[in-house]
């Protein structure tokens, strides 16, 4: 296998492990331009993937293997991210609240719009 592919495969799970712990930490700062980072390396990766024909059996096992645990710690990534998300949201409704729904079923925060006046639903003759 091609050896500049296995140091960028190790370069990306070095960053997808970086942003990961900054993740755990709640460092958003770090987070966005480490998330970046892992971003570019995966497109690096990206082309130099295809393998070629030449590869052993053995070294494309290893790389699915390591794909296929990294896919999985994507997920727990994925999930963590939305615990984030969902913990900001509620940090934000303690800091700025919303009004409470109306009661009285109107479909605008502000109240319903006014009927105009003047304006007959009838003709006379």
């Amino acid at each position: 296998m091609n050896n500049a592919m296995l140091k960028q495969f190790d370069l990306v799970e070095q960053q997808f492990n970086q942003v990961a712990a900054l993740l755990a930490s709640g460092q958003a700062p770090k987070l966005d331009t480490a998330s970046q980072a892992l971003h570019a390396l995966t497109v690096e990766l990206a082309h130099l993937l295809p393998l070629p024909a030449t590869a052993s059996a053995a070294s494309q096992k290893a790389l699915r293997q390591r794909v296929v645990a990294m896919a999985s710690a994507l997920q727990i990534l994925r999930d963590n991210l939305s615990r984030q998300a969902a913990f900001n949201q509620q940090a934000l409704q303690v800091v700025v609240p919303t009004p409470a729904k109306s009661t009285y079923g109107g479909s605008s925060v502000y109240g319903a719009v006014v009927p105009q006046g003047g304006v007959q639903k009838f003709l006379a003759a």
